[in-house]
């Protein structure tokens, strides 16, 4: 009888050896490569979570274009986050997707385009910076007014 992480190992070595064969490219010595910084000889001697490892290595090496996509979601949902913050807001990761949704005026997330992914985290970036511009002014009158008094 498997254990559940012998399942899993054995998910992810199938999906190991399919990505593998979808890189363009000298495959043995890319999986000789992967296989070395394991100090292992066979994908087999992997243990789940370095198969895993792999598996994200080698679908970074067959489309960047996602690691890119993953990237400036992540960078968009800080933004966001960090904006609610600024507002004394509560930011919770479905907040800020109902946020980045409304604002690129789509109903899901990972539908939203690349460049409209990098306009909002810029323009979510100028109004943290913006509102931290006025909360400065705001202050300093503030306190020149209280001076004044």
């Amino acid at each position: 009888m498997q254990t559940i992480m012998d399942e899993a190992k054995n998910r992810y070595l199938k999906r190991f050896h399919t990505l593998l064969s979808k890189i363009e490219g000298d495959k043995d010595l890319i999986k000789e490569t992967i296989l070395d910084s394991y100090g292992v000889d066979s994908s087999r001697d992997l243990n789940a979570h370095e198969l895993l490892e792999a598996c994200a290595a080698l679908e970074g090496e067959i489309s960047p274009r996602s690691a890119n996509y993953d990237r400036w979601r992540k960078r968009l949902i800080a933004a966001i986050g960090g904006w609610l913050r600024a507002m004394s807001r509560e930011s919770n990761i479905d907040l800020i997707k109902a946020v980045a949704c409304r604002a690129a005026g789509t109903d899901n997330f990972n539908r939203i385009p690349i460049e409209r992914l990098q306009s909002l985290y810029y323009a979510f970036q100028k109004k943290q910076k913006d509102l931290q511009f006025v909360e400065g002014i705001t202050r300093d009158e503030l306190d020149y007014l209280t001076a004044m008094n």
